[in-house]
């Protein structure tokens, strides 16, 4: 028996799954159907020009009608070009002209500050040539550099830098040294003490020499730098296979003042760099969505963007319900908006139908973003896969820590180098792993540690406390690391619902006795027979008199009833006798 009841539970279970995995999908059909109906409703000629960008890259629709708004097909809106609505359009429709726009508009930024670094590993004399010059300098013992070298170089506050004049950003300089040294370049934003290393760093023994020169663009408009324009044109550029690492400083330094647009998510899907993917993640509300913008629907749809062909994890999970529940019932998001809900559906459930050519997918390759391809090994194919996405011809590395030869950190340590995503953990160390101080407000309090992303077995999330790294959450130890309540209660619900179905008779006599012994007295009825008011077995007690009896003598002679006669008052009688009767077996 209690096989059966196990077995008949496991089905309910799986029959209330199943539903809700064709209702999601019905709901992504029905939203597509939507956006294709407001789209037919307001006709693509009335659409903004974001919109007409959007709907095309969703469902290729006022494609035609977004070239048409071009300043001679090279950059939108016709009648004032800008950086970020033409980035947008080189998404949607891949223009050359329009790229080649774009990269007319670059120019070099003067809110990023760049240094050379020189270190040696003894005392050192070491020179510089550039502009046709060679200059000599000295490297104390303390890495402490003795002077300038020329009007391009001048020594920095601490004198362990040189710092480069803006006027010679696209000089070369040559730098060899008589010890063993290294060269790289540093850069800051004017109004942060943050400093920044370039990735390229040359080393070479004595007597050798390196080259170093500034590379850092940033797209202008009215002779400044465009901030979200250069995120969205780094982007599109990205997409058609344009080399963007020179504008990756300006977007690192620049980042912390320019907070509202979101710069991790732009960061993150062209560098690859995990810091940025934590910077993402930890901005996700605990209901599921983001909010930067005030458009939650947008910003949600926007932070999911670089991880458009990534198999669902948790906080995407969490996104993706959330915005099933927040649907409308039309099929929409936000439906005065077109642009809502097409950015939704481009970036979180994409059709591969709404591709121009050959899919990735469909030849058997792979999409991802051009430095995971780099980082893979791969190759760039020439096949369709959605916006800044490339198709590679290797798949992308998913290794456990391990076998790429780091740790992971366990519950209060910290690693002491370089981190990155691996298979089995989002922070994978390849240096030491070391006890973290306990110097934030999570681990002031007994048994609070900070950890990256998520927290580990036997700890809970906290929101009550805050850890110092951008990015980590707050871990306490849970009580219990049971199963979530929720199961427990649709357990309950289950076999609440099997026992009903199983002794569903016994309840519905139950029922019927709860409804007989509780329920008020329905007012006295008249009875249709007899003409008598119907009452209660307990009204009766109150009500009838008792009876006089009347002495023999007195009694009137009973009359003699004709044969044909109707016998009313016995029949009343009888009807009323019958009724006390059946009334006073119901009291008992």
């Amino acid at each position: 028996m209690r096989k059966k009841v196990l077995l008949f539970i496991l089905v309910l279970v799986m029959l209330s799954i199943l539903p809700l995995i064709f209702a999601a999908q019905e709901n992504i059909d029905d939203a597509y159907a939507c956006l294709n109906d407001k789209i037919t409703e307001r006709t693509c000629d009335s659409l903004s020009v974001t919109e007409k960008i959007f709907s095309s890259l969703a469902v290729k629709e006022c494609s035609s009608e977004l070239r048409e708004i071009s300043k001679d097909g090279e950059c939108w809106p016709e009648e004032d070009c800008n950086i970020k609505k033409t980035a947008q359009a080189v998404l949607a429709l891949e223009t050359a002209a329009a790229r080649d726009w774009l990269l007319g508009q670059k120019g070099n930024p003067s809110e990023v500050i760049w240094y050379l670094q020189i270190e040696t590993s003894l005392e050192s004399t070491c020179t510089i040539a550039y502009d046709g010059n060679d200059y000599s300098i000295d490297i104390d013992e303390d890495k402490k550099i003795d002077s300038s070298a020329g009007s391009c170089l001048s020594l920095s506050s601490s004198n362990y830098w040189l710092e480069i004049g803006s006027d010679c950003y696209e000089e070369e300089f040559e730098i060899s040294c008589d010890e063993n040294f290294i060269t790289n370049l540093l850069f800051k934003s004017d109004t942060s003490s943050t400093i920044h290393v370039s990735e390229k760093t040359s080393s070479v023994t004595g007597g050798g020499t390196t080259a170093e020169e500034v590379n850092s663009f940033c797209f202008m408009e009215e002779d400044a730098c465009d901030y979200e324009g250069s995120l969205w044109a780094a982007l599109a550029l990205n997409s058609m296979e344009e080399e963007i690492s020179s504008y990756i400083p300006y977007l690192i330094t620049m980042a912390d003042t320019n907070q509202k647009y979101s710069p991790e998510i732009f960061l993150y899907a062209l560098t690859g760099y995990e810091d940025f993917h934590y910077d993402i993640l930890s901005k996700q509300a605990s209901n599921g969505y983001w909010s930067i913008s005030g458009d939650k629907y947008y910003d949600t749809a926007l932070a999911l963007y670089p991880f458009m062909y990534s198999e669902p994890f948790t906080e995407k999970e969490e996104a993706m319900m959330w915005l099933l529940e927040e649907q409308e019932e039309d099929g929409c998001w936000n439906s005065e908006s077109i642009l809502d809900t097409a950015f939704i559906l481009h970036s979180i459930w994409p059709k591969e139908d709404v591709l121009v050519g050959e899919t990735c997918s469909d030849e058997g390759y792979f999409c991802m973003s051009s430095a995971s391809c780099d980082d893979s090994g791969g190759n760039i194919l020439d096949y369709s896969c959605s916006t800044y996405y490339v198709c590679c011809d290797t798949e992308e590395i998913q290794e456990t820590c391990s076998d790429a030869g780091g740790k992971i950190c366990t519950i209060g340590e910290e690693c002491t180098g370089n981190t990155l995503d691996a298979l089995d953990t989002v922070r994978c160390c390849f240096e030491e792993c070391e006890e973290l101080e306990p110097e934030n407000q999570c681990e002031s309090v007994e048994g609070g540690v900070c950890e990256p992303a998520e927290c580990g077995e036997g700890y809970e999330r906290d929101y009550d406390y805050d850890c110092d790294y951008y990015g980590d959450v707050c871990c306490m130890e849970a009580d219990k690391p049971g199963i979530n309540p929720l199961f427990w209660i649709l357990i309950i619900l289950v076999v609440l619902v099997a026992l009903g179905i199983i002794f569903r008779e016994k309840l519905k006599s139950f029922w019927f006795r709860m409804k007989s012994n509780f329920r008020k007295s329905p007012p006295p009825k008249r009875s249709l027979r007899s003409g008598l008011p119907s009452i209660s077995s307990n009204q009766m007690r109150r009500r009838v008199m008792p009876r006089r009896v009347m002495p023999l003598e007195h009694r009137p002679a009973p009359r003699p009833t004709p044969k044909h006669a109707p016998k009313k008052h016995a029949r009343g009688h009888s009807e009323l006798d019958e009724v006390l009767k059946k009334l006073k077996e119901m009291g008992k």
